[in-house]
């Protein structure tokens, strides 16, 4: 039996000592056309750009391409920032859950039809933190690197992991839930259908003002049914072995824990059933590559994911221009993005960059 960490002080310890290193990388992805919808499913993404292969072939591209962060598809990357070099055995939620905190995303080429997606991840630094809500943390770091059959750069990533003592048995996050909006308490499904994008209409740089709010994307009320379309659609289907059950005290860890609700309460410190936060991420780029259309570009996401998505939570992503510039040959528009609970707390934000055609 590996002899476990039960301090804070020596978990960052252990990480530092793992800084730099490279961890084996997983299988490749491919970006088929059922891998593609698939994801599309689990983000509630129907967008026709990397759907529908009539539509897409008129488009600049001429054929489907995968939304650019269908890298989460590939990998969410995280692993280098859970445990860093650390033999996962010597970690035990039981002590140190772990909850993802964001990160920046650089968006390098197009994912096409076809492309087999696969990454390198590298250990990055951690830094203490306090928080009055769970006390000492470590944010962890890992970097990664996402690659093409053809060996091309197609997005580097650099994530951020939350390690907190654990709270307690009986202690959960305390967040804002009670409803204080008018957020739309609907199903996700036909959310998803009725959803308007701009699509070929496309917006130009020299049309975009600073202050601009864009279309809010309303997700509607959080089911175990979107966390379950996020789980087997983007993260995979893996299986739990009995050791691994074992070990976190749970009958289900599908979703790493997130549909057991016992497991989640007494583990991670949460209400109950809970998201990944890399799916309100994905809301975070729809809401942009929505707006911006089948002609723009999306460059950069720098996101921050502050509190928990259970299930139950009603959640709308709301958007604004920041800031226009031209930098080189590229017309660029800066966008705050984030995602609100019925309460009105922003729980995931990010700075999303894109590039939009010119007039001139």
């Amino acid at each position: 039996m590996a002899e476990q960490i039960t301090t804070l002080d020596e978990f960052e310890a252990e990480f530092k000592k793992g800084i730099g290193t490279t961890l084996r990388t997983r299988p490749p992805r491919e970006a088929s056309l059922d891998n593609i919808r698939r994801f599309g499913d689990g983000v509630g993404d129907y967008n026709p750009l990397w759907r529908d292969e009539a539509y897409a072939a008129k488009s600049r591209f001429g054929m489907i391409t995968a939304p650019p962060i269908f890298i989460y598809g590939a990998s969410l990357g995280i692993a280098a920032a859970i445990n860093g070099d650390i033999d996962p055995r010597r970690l035990s939620s039981a002590n140190f859950p772990m909850n993802y905190a964001g990160g920046e995303i650089e968006f390098r080429r197009p994912i096409w039809l076809g492309d087999r997606i696969s990454t390198v991840e590298e250990v990055g630094p951690v830094i203490r933190k306090e928080s009055s809500r769970i006390g000492p943390f470590c944010i962890c770091s890992g970097i990664i690197s996402y690659y093409n059959q053809r060996k091309e750069l197609v997005a580097t990533k650099n994530t951020l992991m939350a390690r907190y003592h654990n709270l307690g048995s009986d202690r959960q996050m305390e967040y804002d839930r009670e409803t204080k909006t008018r957020a739309v308490s609907d199903s996700p499904d036909p959310l998803v259908w009725e959803r308007q994008r701009r699509g070929a209409d496309t917006p130009y740089w020299e049309d975009v003002a600073e202050g601009d709010e864009i279309p809010m994307l309303e997700k509607g009320v959080y089911t175990v049914t979107e966390l379950f379309l996020f789980t087997h659609g983007v993260v995979g289907t893996g299986r739990s072995t009995r050791g691994a059950l074992e070990a976190e005290d749970s009958k289900d860890l599908g979703g790493g824990g997130r549909f057991d609700a016992e497991h989640a309460r007494k583990r991670r410190n949460m209400p109950g059933q809970f998201d990944w936060g890399p799916q309100r991420v994905c809301w975070l780029s729809q809401i942009v590559t929505d707006w911006m259309g089948d002609d723009g570009t999306l460059k950069k996401m720098v996101s921050q994911v502050r509190h928990p998505n259970v299930v139950g939570d009603v959640n709308t992503v709301y958007g604004n221009v920041a800031k226009k510039y031209i930098q080189g040959d590229e017309h660029l528009v800066e966008l705050d993005v984030r995602n609100q609970n019925q309460s009105g707390l922003p729980t995931a934000m990010s700075r999303v960059t894109v590039a939009l055609p010119s007039r001139g």
